[in-house]
């Protein structure tokens, strides 16, 4: 399949493009300012370096952005290019245009694309000198890893603000010593990654065509449209945050008195561990988890199976105690300037992780979504897939097996989660929807169970540790009620049978490798669990940040689009929230729903894919899709 499922870009020859490695010096990051003042920009091609000044650089960016027989590298290059685009607007269409061409690539991400090959991403290597590091992939991790080149912390790399208005003939040759370098240095690295691709396409068992990087230019396309979302960051509202500091404060208060009462708390209100360990021992008995060294576990996983009021007020305390630390001083920054968190574009499944702070899986806490709000004439525009990981699920299946019920059912308006509910509750599906649409308690928990298990079963799991999994979703259930679970999910959608016993073929050889959809990704080193969850994740992962990048472009540079003029803030793994203004807010919210469903419909072109959208005077986790009698979209109020 993935042979016939490429994006549309604009054929490129690739591998005879001539590579132009770039690198940015600017001023300093501040918070609110991602994209800092530009100072002068690097280029090596191999042959020849340069050095351009601020005020000399238009024609020449332009005109390598347009040269379509130049490829334009660099490392964490979507700073570089949203520094350029900062510093001279009109070259948003360009460097757009670039991207969809495939010509702008990062070696960054280059370098994890290989380690996620190879099986050893973030793992440990030794260096010459027989001494363990860390893969990192930073400009030099990477210099010193692969070309045994240590790049000098100079000082000049936080100076460079001083030479904004000088001529780089007047530079202290330091400056422009450490600028060049940086661009020589990536363009090796550029080079010696090709070198490794091919060896890997070579020597590597389980390689089965394509090539290792050739997911690098729509990785690095999605990198961009994070970073773009990152630099317009988000804005909370101070009362709001003043009032969700205050029940912090009283939820630890009242927490720290009931386990006080419990005996949790020594005298002077630290923690009794030893008291909470054998409270712990006493609700779980032989299934107590421990440490590697014995020690009985008192995690939040830990917590959660035990039914212990003391306990539950500890799980309270440490959940507020964790959202005061972690999220209170974003909160605050975000009075004053935009919270501008820190997207990695890829990990080993191929989704994104989000920190600084994570956006993506923000504490559930009551009213921290509320803090944040649209900038004045906007409102947030909040689109998400429906169940998007059961419909890539099912398209791994029918390319696998030629066909899967999961798919049917999405394909004929069924609700997966419903029709697994009413299979357990011996009730037709149509019955079912009556029920739930009447409210009836038993079906709706009835779905939240199948919910949990829709979610949870296919990424391999056990009957027990779906236990804890479940308990996720407010669910408890003994081992014998998970297993009679496993089996009605196994006789609702059969074909899992068939994707389990794929995966252990995989994952059973001495090969442990596997090809993405789609992408030709490849993720070497798997184990059972890895591999079930790789298949579905990683292809979701790539048609959301597919999606995510051809809204930001629209929003940018296609002034036909309702979406221009739309800025996009968040990014949730299958949702994306936008500012949209306020005077066009339901065609920009439309638009934004047809180009996510058509840019993942590319990656799942035999299921059908449903967004929902809603239009919002601040982020509620709640809000659903509002429409008025005429069928327009309008703002939700609660």
């Amino acid at each position: 399949p993935s042979r016939h499922l490429k994006e549309k870009d604009p054929e490129m020859r690739q591998a005879d493009l001539q590579v132009c490695a770039i690198d940015t010096e600017t001023h300093l990051i501040e918070p609110g300012k991602l994209a800092p003042t530009l100072v002068c920009l690097s280029y090596c091609d191999g042959e020849k370096t340069g050095l351009l000044h601020r005020n000399e650089i238009k024609s020449q960016i332009e005109n390598l952005l347009k040269n379509r027989d130049i490829k334009i590298v660099g490392h964490n290059i979507a700073f570089d290019m949203a520094v350029l685009a900062q510093n001279d607007l009109e070259l948003i269409p360009s460097i757009f245009a670039a991207y969809n061409e495939g010509r702008i690539e990062d070696t960054q991400i280059r370098e994890q694309l290989l380690d996620i090959a190879r099986g050893c991403f973030r793992g440990v290597y030794r260096d010459p000198d027989n001494k363990k590091h860390r893969r990192e992939y930073s400009l030099a991790s990477i210099s010193k890893r692969e070309l045994g080149i240590e790049l000098e912390k100079d000082d000049w790399r936080l100076r460079y603000s001083e030479l904004t208005d000088i001529p780089i003939c007047e530079w202290p040759e330091g400056a422009k010593e450490y600028s060049r370098m940086d661009a020589q240095i990536t363009h090796q690295i550029y080079m010696r990654q090709d070198e490794a691709a091919k060896k890997y396409e070579h020597w590597a068992e389980g390689y089965r065509g394509g090539s290792v990087l050739s997911d690098s230019a729509a990785q690095s396309r999605a990198a961009f449209a994070l970073h773009l979302m990152s630099c317009r960051g988000v804005i909370t509202d101070p009362s709001q945050v003043e009032n969700l500091e205050s029940s912090i404060v009283e939820t630890m208060t009242t927490s720290k008195a009931k386990m006080k009462s419990h005996g949790l708390l020594h005298p002077n209100g630290t923690k009794n561990l030893k008291k909470i360990r054998s409270e712990i021992e006493n609700c779980l008995g032989t299934k107590t988890p421990r440490t590697d060294k014995g020690s009985i576990k008192t995690d939040d996983q830990t917590l959660i199976k035990c039914d212990h009021p003391g306990l539950d007020s500890l799980k309270e305390f440490k959940s507020a105690e964790k959202l005061n630390s972690t999220w209170m001083k974003h909160l605050k920054l975000g009075m004053t300037k935009p919270i501008q968190p820190y997207y990695n574009v890829l990990v080993e499944t191929g989704r994104t992780s989000c920190r600084s702070p994570n956006l993506q899986n923000p504490h559930r806490a009551q009213g921290l979504r509320e803090c944040f709000i649209p900038r004045p004439g906007f409102y947030f525009a909040a689109c998400d897939y429906s169940s998007l990981e059961m419909c890539t699920l099912a398209q791994v299946c029918i390319w696998l097996f030629g066909g899967s019920n999961l798919a049917n059912a999405i394909n004929s308006g069924i609700d997966p989660h419903l029709k697994l509910a009413a299979q357990m509750s011996n009730l037709e599906y149509d019955q079912s929807v009556e029920l739930y649409k009447s409210g009836d308690k038993p079906i709706r928990e009835m779905r939240q169970l199948a919910k949990a298990a829709n979610f949870g079963y296919p990424g391999g799991m056990g009957a027990d540790a779906f236990r804890t999994y479940a308990a996720g979703y407010g669910v408890k259930l003994s081992l014998s009620q998970s297993e009679n679970l496993r089996r009605d999910w196994f006789e609702a959608w059969p074909e899992m049978r068939k994707y389990f016993d794929h995966i252990s073929s995989i994952t059973r050889t001495s090969e442990k490798t596997l090809k993405q959809f789609v992408s030709n990704r490849y993720r070497g080193g798997i184990r059972f669990t890895s591999a079930c969850n790789s298949y579905f994740q990683g292809l979701a992962a790539d048609g959301a940040k597919s999606a995510t990048y051809h809204v930001v472009r629209k929003c940018y540079s296609d002034q036909t689009s309702d979406l221009y003029g739309t800025r996009p803030i968040m990014f949730i793994h299958d949702e994306i929230i936008a500012e949209v203004p306020k005077r066009d807010a339901a065609k920009a919210a439309e638009e934004l729903s047809s180009t996510m469903r058509e840019s993942m419909q590319v990656y799942t072109p035999d299921v059908k894919i449903k967004t929902s959208i809603a239009l919002m005077d601040r982020w509620y986790k709640g809000a659903d899709e509002s429409r008025n009698e005429n069928g327009e979209l309008i703002l939700w109020e609660g």
